[in-house]
């Protein structure tokens, strides 16, 4: 996680005074701003000239526990970004900018530490030694991403032109620690056109029964190395691979799956194919929404990724001839994974070869005029029909943990400005617009200035854009986009995940599009119980089952000023938010036993009303309403709770946060995170202070 970056400087920092750090922490964001630099700017100097002298100052030896102490400790390490005190986050974008200076001196002034011919083999041994010492992970995956991503972390440090400030503002995107660069703060040329937004839209068909049949894939997560009865507990970021002879059967991974840390064997995924196949035999489209590479991100390489890619492909090809597919990339794709480079970059560390390989796999279904997009950065457009138009993104670039976005932040211009181009053709064409992208924009994860001009588009086109379709979370959920001035203008269907990675039963989704308007009007996600399928074994297969139907559990009305007014129902009723969330979480059995607490209610309904990370004047305005609701939940009698508690189809809520791990976020990812943090952080660690 990015907790590790903190980590190294806390240690420092914990023995140390820094004077000027704030007693009492002003919300005013410009002068917290400059508190920090200026506390920031001070250490890293001082440090700096401790590693060239090898001598304490008095001023380094001074620096005291007004850091360590103005922090929470356990919180820096066990929350989300985006859930910390603004002591912590104070915390976290000090240090964050003071190592970042750090380290970017010693990459980049002339007798730096980490220049000259052995600059490389230093930080590897730097970072490798802080990995196992930490217990980050194990030997075999730490050396494993070092290697993967050193050439990529290395090269960006000594090239890029940015800051401390700025690399900070865009890995923690805090509001005070945000900063105004150019580079890194764009706007796009919109050309205006349509009448403004005074309303939600509401200009949704009537569902009739004679609407085109969309599946929706996403998160396959193939693994090729997956064993039933393998160990399905490991220290490793994904299990049930080894270790089968010594596996007890209670940790043993089952026939079809596991719930536990593994990602998706070859005959269940086969399986899955095949029940669609025959379950549905009137499909129009299929959308694949990326990351069909496993979790084993310490075992990627160019040649296995693009093996699992071919697989499915040829799979999907094979069972569905004649239903074109429109597929999009996800983060794991390439190798190493979450790394999407310019196209300028030298080829060993150049995204390029990817490209050419998924354009050759697509080539069954996409035209010959998709090649130059997808070769210049996997993204395309094709019309399968008269007055319909898909456009595939590759919106990875957005992607915090995607180390290219530091590289240089105009880079990201082109793709955005090209989708507004094929936008506003399609808009004087006549066309609706389906948009395909693996990360929802309004994740955390999304880099808010990318996913702020995304936004202005989806405003901007609001009657061209029919859908947008996302994966990536492994969640079924869905996201609204709001104007500027707060009405509901589109929405952003999640697809869930086929992987059980992690506490997933295995899913899909299948979407009633209304054939002129291409608007969703419906749409019922598939499941089976892995708990059930597992218990049976090889020798029967899962049995699928149709978990729900949106309009008959929800609401019939799925344009975005209908899904606006079902969060008012669900902020004031909130049976109807547990009833979203335990299909969000596909029923899945440790997710049903752990239950959703309140902070967990908040959470769900607040990622529905967010469409960029930083924007969420409607997911406050909507807790505040469940708030209440909660309240007076709980001034009810204990009979009614009790009797509540024990309806059947509801899951247990917990007043305490749940202890099942969630790593539906994508924790392997995450991991990524924090071992190339090491390499931002690794001259802290020079010094022995870990």
């Amino acid at each position: 996680m990015w907790s590790f970056l903190l980590l190294a400087f806390l240690a420092v920092s914990a023995a140390v005074h820094i004077p000027g750090v704030p007693q009492d922490f002003t919300t005013n964001d410009i002068v917290l701003s400059a508190i920090s630099d200026e506390i920031a700017q001070k250490l890293s100097e001082e440090y700096i000239n401790y590693l060239k002298t090898g001598v304490e100052s008095a001023a380094l030896r001074q620096i005291s526990a007004q850091l360590a102490s103005a922090h929470s400790r356990k919180d820096l390490f066990t929350k989300e970004l985006d859930e910390l005190s603004l002591a912590d986050q104070f915390v976290a974008c000090t240090t964050c900018r003071a190592t970042v200076n750090v380290v970017a001196r010693m990459f980049r002034e002339e007798n730096g530490a980490f220049t000259g011919p052995e600059a490389d083999a230093k930080l590897k041994s730097v970072t490798l030694d802080a990995c196992n010492r930490l217990q980050l992970q194990t030997p075999e995956v730490c050396e494993s991403l070092i290697d993967f991503n050193l050439p990529s972390v290395s090269y960006i440090a000594r090239n890029s032109k940015i800051d401390s400030r700025t690399f900070c503002s865009l890995f923690m995107q805090f509001n005070f620690c945000n900063v105004k660069n150019a580079d890194y703060n764009w706007t796009l040329v919109i050309e205006g056109g349509g009448a403004a937004v005074t309303a939600p839209k509401s200009d949704l068909p009537t569902k009739r029964g004679d609407e085109l049949k969309v599946l929706h894939l996403t998160d396959i997560h193939y693994d090729p190395l997956y064993v039933p009865g393998a160990l399905a507990e490991c220290d490793e970021p994904q299990c049930c691979q080894r270790h089968v002879s010594t596996t007890t059967s209670d940790k043993a991974a089952g026939y079809w799956g596991d719930y536990r840390d593994c990602d998706a064997p070859w005959h269940m995924i086969d399986h899955a194919l095949k029940h669609i196949k025959q379950t549905h035999t009137q499909l129009d489209y299929i959308y694949q929404t990326g990351d069909v590479v496993d979790h084993m991100v310490w075992g990627t390489s160019m040649q296995k990724n693009s093996d699992s890619l071919k697989q499915v492909n040829n799979r999907l090809a094979e069972l569905f001839p004649g239903v074109p597919v429109y597929p999009c990339i996800g983060n794991h794709e390439p190798h190493p994974l979450n790394l999407f480079s310019p196209e300028d970059v030298p080829e060993n560390i150049n995204t390029r070869w990817l490209y050419e390989q998924l354009y050759e796999q697509w080539s069954t279904w996409l035209p010959a005029d998709t090649k130059d997009t997808i070769l210049k950065g996997g993204y395309y457009t094709v019309s399968p029909r008269a007055g319909f138009r898909v456009i595939a993104l590759n919106n990875n670039e957005c992607y915090t943990t995607n180390y290219w976005l530091y590289y240089e932040g105009t880079n990201k211009i082109p793709q955005l400005q090209w989708l507004h181009d094929t936008l506003l053709a399609a808009e004087k064409a006549g066309e609706y617009v389906h948009i395909l992208a693996h990360i929802p924009s309004g994740d955390g994860t999304c880099w808010s200035v990318w996913a702020r001009e995304f936004n202005r588009l989806v405003e901007r086109f609001r009657s061209t854009i029919s859908g947008i379709f996302n994966g990536h979370s492994h969640k079924d959920e869905m996201h609204l986009h709001y104007s500027t001035k707060g009405h509901a203008v589109g929405i952003a269907w999640n697809g869930g995940a086929l992987t059980t990675y992690s506490n997933r039963n295995p899913n899909y989704r299948l979407y009633h599009v209304e054939s002129k308007s291409m608007q969703v009007v419906d749409h019922e996600t598939w499941i089976f119980n892995l708990t059930d399928a597992n218990a049976k074994g090889e020798t029967q297969t899962p049995q699928w089952f149709k978990e729900y139907e949106f309009s008959a559990e929800f609401t019939a009305d799925l344009c975005p000023a209908g899904i606006d007014n079902l969060l008012d129902e669900m902020a004031a009723n909130p049976s109807i938010l547990r009833k979203f969330w335990r299909y969000k979480m596909t029923t899945a059995d440790p997710k049903m036993k752990a239950g959703c607490s309140r902070s967990c209610l908040l959470e769900t309904i607040c990622r529905i009303a967010v469409g960029v990370n930083n924007q969420r004047a409607r997911c406050e305005e909507l807790q505040a309403k469940l708030n209440i609701a909660l309240d007076n939940e709980n001034t009810t009698t204990s009979t009614t709770a009790a009797s509540t508690a024990s309806t059947p189809s509801s899951a247990p809520t917990t007043t305490e946060e749940a202890t099942t791990k969630n790593p539906g976020d994508d924790g392997a990812a995450s991991l990524s995170i924090s071992i190339i943090s090491l390499a931002f952080a690794a001259v802290l660690s020079i010094m022995h202070y870990v």
